[in-house]
């Protein structure tokens, strides 16, 4: 994520020209902050890796949403090998 903190402005600004592109097509336009990314991980945070409150999925080990749906493909693929 430092990465991401680093790149705040250009986050913001690339945000805003989507934007602009969106309305211009008309298409649209979700209502998700500048700062969710195209994963739907969020950017940010205050910096310390043990806070609850900013990373409390992390440190209480539960799915990310990717990580959910990279599981029930696997239970999956596991029930189409048994059959």
């Amino acid at each position: 994520m430092q990465r991401a903190s680093r790149e705040r402005i250009r986050t913001r600004n690339q945000h805003k020209r989507w934007l602009a592109l969106a309305r211009a097509r008309g298409l649209p336009i979700p209502v998700l902050p500048a700062n969710l990314f195209r994963k739907r991980l969020r950017a940010g945070g205050c910096g310390n890796s043990r806070c609850w409150l900013c990373h409390g999925d992390k440190l209480s080990q539960r799915l990310t949403p990717q990580g959910r749906r990279a599981a029930a493909h696997f239970a999956e693929a596991i029930s189409d090998l048994d059959a």
